[in-house]
């Protein structure tokens, strides 16, 4: 997996690359985030309404943001420099946070920002034990709804700065593209190696010390 930055008009546009997709996270020129997967698994006899990238934990730096991201979410974990009254933001958003995080199936899903809940296109991510599963669908187009933005090759989600949906839960996403901004570029995140033979490694100097 593979880690790329450009530097745009609205900021910095972060690429996580796999094969044969890559995820870009980015500001837009209406400063709202948005995640899109961009994909040549999809084609014209194979028009799927699904595309998945997976984060592993061989990835450790990256999928470490991904846990974050999630432990952040369920623990509604909106603002780092103090703590806040974490029952009232239940009630007060209590339909929404049901559907943004369910803790029996280990999943966050967000319905993008961009049009009516009824059409607009979902993010799933589901924290499985070693990885994370990133799912991008696509919803059926229904008369009279303003359709939401979708190709053959990208699937978009949106996060609205202000007004969303999930609002004041869209925070903890834009902090985790700020920390992904100061990840390592590609050429020396490519050689990570796993946080488990890091440790395994210190631990064998330790002993081979003390014989």
């Amino acid at each position: 997996m593979r880690i790329n930055k450009v530097e745009n008009e609205f900021g910095l546009q972060i690429f996580i690359e796999e094969d044969n997709s890559y995820l870009s996270i980015l500001y837009g020129g209406n400063l709202d985030l948005y995640w899109t997967i961009h994909s040549n698994k999809r084609t014209l006899e194979n028009d799927s309404k699904i595309d998945t990238f997976t984060i592993t934990k061989e990835n450790y730096e990256l999928y470490n943001l991904f846990e974050n991201l999630y432990n952040d979410i369920k623990e509604i974990n909106l603002f780092e420099d103090f703590e806040e009254d974490k029952d009232r933001y239940r009630v007060y958003n209590r339909s929404n946070y049901q559907e943004l995080f369910d803790e029996e199936n280990k999943t966050i899903t967000w319905y993008s920002d961009e049009t009516a809940h009824e059409v607009a296109n979902y993010l799933k991510i589901k924290k499985e034990k070693n990885c994370f599963i990133i799912n991008f669908n696509i919803q059926e187009y229904i008369e009279g709804y303003d359709k939401d933005f979708a190709s053959l090759y990208y699937i978009p989600i949106r996060f609205r700065n202000s007004g969303s949906r999930y609002n004041p839960f869209n925070i903890i996403f834009m902090r985790m593209y700020e920390r992904l901004k100061k990840i390592d570029d590609v050429n020396d995140y490519g050689h990570q190696i796993h946080m488990e033979e890091y440790l395994y490694d210190k631990q064998s100097k330790v002993l081979s010390k003390t014989l």
